[in-house]
């Protein structure tokens, strides 16, 4: 399975959303989410939704630094929280089958108190989203800040979608060994060529 990069979002200036609205769709995603605290305020957390649906279709379950699970039903997004809300780094694993419940792994690290004397604090969640509401593949996500700093600016949201064809420009004048043939081709005007020695 090949990975493609599927969208990209870096924010210009501090604020509390950050989305990739032209998300390719693939049936397996990979998305790293970094939010570095805006110094004006002192609170941020990830919230997150899929093709911008507010309905209470999510429902999840959270461990903060390996204590029990609480467990979250009917909500309108997935959350993710460490309990420091700082500098955050996520990455999720989302499943985006058409006609089927969205599933999703997700991480979270934050710094904690600052300095090497003091371990960052994670989260670990799993979530789902109900097809009630959108029966498709999701072509939107959206991370949404609830408390009361801001993302700040150069914050960024990138995904890496399964399925992908990456094209490879090769020029004229390229060689290739075929070793089970032991034989070389040059490439010239899109055509290879054995060369003979």
């Amino acid at each position: 399975m090949a990975w493609i990069k599927a969208g990209s979002t870096t924010l210009g200036s501090a604020a509390d959303d950050m989305d990739i609205t032209d998300l390719t769709a693939y049936k397996f995603n990979m998305f790293m989410i970094h939010s570095p605290i805006d110094n004006t305020a002192n609170n941020i957390n990830h919230r997150y939704t899929f093709d911008n649906n507010g309905a209470t279709d999510y429902a999840y379950r959270e461990s903060i630094d390996g204590a029990t699970d609480g467990t979250f039903t009917s909500q309108a997004l997935i959350g993710m929280n460490t309990g420091n809300h700082d500098d955050l780094f996520d990455i999720l694993y989302v499943v985006n089958i058409d006609s089927e419940e969205k599933l999703l792994i997700g991480f979270q690290v934050s710094q904690n108190a600052a300095g090497s004397a003091n371990a960052p604090s994670r989260s670990e969640s799993v979530g789902k989203c109900d097809t009630t509401t959108n029966t498709g593949q999701f072509t939107r996500i959206d991370c949404n800040n609830s408390s009361t700093g801001n993302y700040d600016t150069d914050s960024n949201i990138s995904a890496l979608g399964s399925d992908g064809v990456e094209v490879l420009n090769v020029q004229d004048g390229a060689i290739y060994y075929d070793t089970t043939l032991n034989k070389e081709y040059v490439l010239y005007n899109n055509t290879w060529t054995e060369v003979w020695f």
